[in-house]
């Protein structure tokens, strides 16, 4: 009896043994498996909200057509801005259409836009930038395309400034 005792503790010990090394790695891999699953469950999520939101769509509008030079005075009056083109991305059609209606208020608003500008806010980028957001903003209120409504608007604005030039 004490034979088959010792062999039963040998089988249990080495069963026991492979149990303690073969159960841990099969969790260790259902573990790894699910972390990878997700994972790749939360990667393709954003592909996927983002292919249900539509994209907004970006219309071309042109206030000042390429070539045409049209001019505005400085501030002081003694200069003005040769503007080659100004071209607007808007992300509706009502807002080109609004845009085409209201071009003479639009042109008034951009001159005195410019009636405020000096020869210097003009000769640097920031100065352009600064002039750009000044006529989005001008041109939505012409439009009417404030508040809700503004996303609906400019969304771009894309202005060739020719020379600043002396006037005597």
């Amino acid at each position: 009896m004490a034979d088959e005792e010792v062999k039963e503790a040998k089988k249990k010990g080495i069963g026991g043994l492979l149990m303690s090394i073969i159960v841990p790695a099969i969790v260790a891999v259902g573990a790894t498996i699910a972390t990878i699953m997700l994972l790749g469950s939360n990667l393709t999520q954003p592909k996927q909200q983002t292919a249900t939101q539509p994209a907004p769509t970006e219309i071309k509008a042109v206030v000042i057509q390429s070539g045409t030079y049209t001019t505005f005075m400085l501030k002081g009056g003694k200069e003005v801005a040769v503007i080659e083109s100004l071209t607007l991305t808007v992300a509706s059609d009502a807002c080109r259409a609004a845009i085409g209606e209201r071009r003479d208020m639009i042109m008034d608003g951009l001159m005195l836009i410019f009636l405020s500008k000096e020869r210097s806010e003009l000769n640097t980028a920031a100065g352009i930038e600064l002039l750009k957001k000044q006529i989005r903003a001008m041109v939505n209120e012409v439009t009417g395309f404030t508040g809700e409504r503004e996303r609906l608007g400019v969304i771009g604005v894309y202005l060739y400034i020719k020379a600043i030039s002396s006037v005597e």
